[in-house]
């Protein structure tokens, strides 16, 4: 018996090693591919900044890695560039061909070969991948589909919106990416996103007016402001949110009327839009909705008294059964001032 469990602590042991070994040589060779990754990237990024500069440069010819490094490097630039440059950095990846060589790694077998190709499209401005990439959004593994959106993002593709807010409601996408992408398209994405207002899904609607409130402008408003009276709770406060964002003054009869509201989040949504929005005429319903309503909605109309008028904030606070709400309020108004 002891010399059995000799063997066995002795195999224990060896397999502890071999253990020991095998991480041991996975970290040196993650160290080595970081060295290389870095030292290709610092030799390459004077030929980026040339390509984005216009400058003549000299290029030897690039090996697949040393075109994704490339990329990688242009990436980082991706919203200073634009224009000409753009055409610049896809002329050159399409004339070497290594925009066809990235394209034929989408239908990899391997997840990560496919990430990497994705993610590299987008870094060569390869307006041409914009099909296979919104192909790649529905793509099994969720880190292909994420390289996919954020370089459609930063192609500017408008024909990846609604793929792109449905591909969240579906959950192959985190809300973070899909909102990134979007705003990476900018503003030229909001007619599109105005279409998914009506008629989709309640999460689609709140994702699509979340980024109207943060693209948009004023002339989005009264598609938003119908939004306040839609029978999704969540549809009503993003609407609300994105107003206030909008700065829509038009909206204020509305908000006003969304303080009464049957459900919390929404009245503080609303009281956040009318602080944002700076509107005068609400501040006697803001000071009774900060008296004798429920928590967040006191507190959301107190800060948003503040916002809208400091000087009957202060005159209200100092009243008898004003609450705490105002009270901290005028306090920290004070302290700002």
């Amino acid at each position: 018996m002891i010399e059995e469990l000799g063997w066995v602590s002795g195999a224990l042991a060896l397999l502890s090693f071999l253990l020991v070994c095998t991480l041991a040589g996975r970290r040196v060779t993650l160290a080595r591919a970081e060295r290389r990754r870095v030292d290709a990237e610092e030799r390459l990024r004077p030929f980026a900044l040339g390509l984005v500069e216009g400058d003549s440069i000299s290029l030897p010819p690039l090996n697949a890695y040393e075109s994704r490094a490339l990329a990688v490097v242009l990436t980082r630039y991706a919203r200073q560039v634009s224009g000409a440059a753009l055409a610049r950095i896809g002329a050159f990846f399409e004339d070497r061909g290594h925009v066809t060589h990235e394209l034929s790694h989408l239908e990899d077998r391997r997840a990560w070969r496919r990430a990497s190709a994705a993610h590299a499209l987008g870094g060569m401005a390869a307006e041409r991948a914009i099909p296979a990439l919104l192909k790649a959004l529905t793509d099994p593994d969720r880190d292909v589909a994420a390289a996919a959106a954020r370089s459609l993002g930063r192609l500017g593709a408008l024909e990846a919106v609604e793929p792109l807010a449905y591909a969240l409601r579906d959950g192959r996408l985190p809300r973070a990416v899909s909102a990134q992408a979007l705003l990476s398209i900018g503003p030229p994405a909001v007619p599109r996103l105005r279409d998914l207002l009506a008629d989709t899904p309640s999460e689609v609607t709140v994702f699509a007016v979340d980024l109207i409130g943060l693209l948009g402008d004023a002339s989005d408003a009264p598609q938003v402001m119908a939004l306040l009276r839609d029978t999704s709770a969540e549809v009503r406060a993003h609407a609300a949110r994105a107003l206030g964002r909008l700065g829509a003054e038009e909206a204020a009869n509305e908000l006003r009327r969304a303080l009464d509201d049957r459900i919390p989040f929404v009245r503080v949504n609303a009281a956040h839009a009318l602080g944002a929005i700076g509107d005068a005429f609400a501040t006697l319903a803001l000071a009774r909705q900060a008296r004798v309503d429920g928590f967040d909605p006191a507190e959301a109309a107190a800060r948003a008294l503040a916002r809208v008028s400091p000087e009957v904030l202060e005159a209200v606070a100092s009243a008898p059964g004003a609450g705490p709400h105002l009270a901290q309020a005028a306090d920290v108004a004070q302290v700002q001032a």
